[in-house]
């Protein structure tokens, strides 16, 4: 018991320690991370993205409902699991409201940071799921479990990486993959195998089918079935960008300096960078996200 106890205080935190990079990864809306409207909303995702790490650490006991833990603790750690949920909540409409009415171009970067947005918010959903103390004592140990870590740290985390890797790609290796033809299908073929894969395992947790067995009942047969057909097509859909991205390091076109018209300091600099990324030292005169100069009329 105390050996469970000290897992799950380390391990659930270790899931907010490896998603918040993929959350802050990848910037392709061509503005401030809200409209000026919604600057209370702003400062509030401040205070959020503060408590969030904190009160992580506050809701491992909901991973051991079965475990022996008294009605009064579990109460305790459910309502702690569901008020961990709020900073999670306002991070998407955060993003939201970002991309509400920006005139973005479908980059590949931001088909991504899309398809991010929708699988993490499918995996958070179900997290409240198991934040009640009845439904979670069901659920514990079956498929459910499987597929909702599975939302979370491969479909949003995953997903928000390979939107950095493709958004800092021209600048690393100097050179552009071809967009168009293979790159823009990727994520779509991703986010398609992805929820053909785990979508099927929440029914199948609900269900009763547990984890970590090696047969299952033949009624389970249709759902792991199409579960195995989307494994199938995710695993082309990773390793489409492994083949592409190659490609374009002896094929690909040359990026310059900015091919994606950002702002970021990064983009003032050579594609790929020089061992001291500047030859003299930038003097930053803009905003993060100001877009209403171009990026050379900002560099002193």
């Amino acid at each position: 018991m105390l050996f469970q106890h000290l897992f799950w205080f380390y391990s659930h935190p270790a899931v907010y320690i490896m998603i918040l990079p993929a959350m802050g990864v990848d910037q392709r809306a061509r503005r401030g991370v809200l409209p000026q409207a919604g600057v209370r909303l702003q400062l509030r995702r401040v205070r959020e993205r503060r408590r969030s790490p904190c009160s992580g650490f506050l809701v491992w006991g909901h991973h051991m409902f079965v475990a022996g833990m008294s009605v009064y603790a579990a109460l305790i750690f459910s309502i702690l699991s569901f008020l961990v949920a709020m900073p999670s909540a306002v991070k998407v409409f955060n993003w939201t409201a970002t991309m509400y009415r920006d005139r973005f171009r479908g980059q590949t970067p931001m088909l991504y940071a899309i398809g991010f947005i929708g699988l993490f918010t499918i995996g958070g959903l179900t997290g409240l799921f198991l934040a009640a103390v009845g439904l979670d004592v069901h659920v514990t140990d079956t498929y459910f479990i499987v597929a909702h870590f599975h939302y979370i740290m491969v479909g949003g985390t995953i997903m928000g990486y390979l939107g950095g890797l493709h958004y800092w790609w021209p600048k690393i290796s100097g050179r552009l993959y071809n967009e168009i033809a293979r790159a823009r299908s990727a994520p779509a073929i991703i986010f398609v195998g992805f929820n053909l894969t785990f979508f099927p395992q929440f029914i199948l947790g609900y269900l009763g089918m547990p984890r970590r067995y090696h047969a299952y009942p033949p009624e389970f047969q249709v759902l792991n079935v199409l579960s195995s057909a989307g494994a199938s097509i995710l695993g082309v859909g990773y390793l489409l960008p492994m083949i592409y991205l190659m490609w374009s390091l002896r094929y690909g076109r040359i990026a310059g300096s900015n091919p994606w018209g950002a702002v970021g300091l990064e983009w003032t600099t050579t594609s790929p960078p020089p061992t001291e990324n500047f030859a003299e030292t930038p003097i930053v005169t803009w905003e993060a996200y100001d877009y209403s100069a171009p990026v050379e009329h900002h560099v002193a």
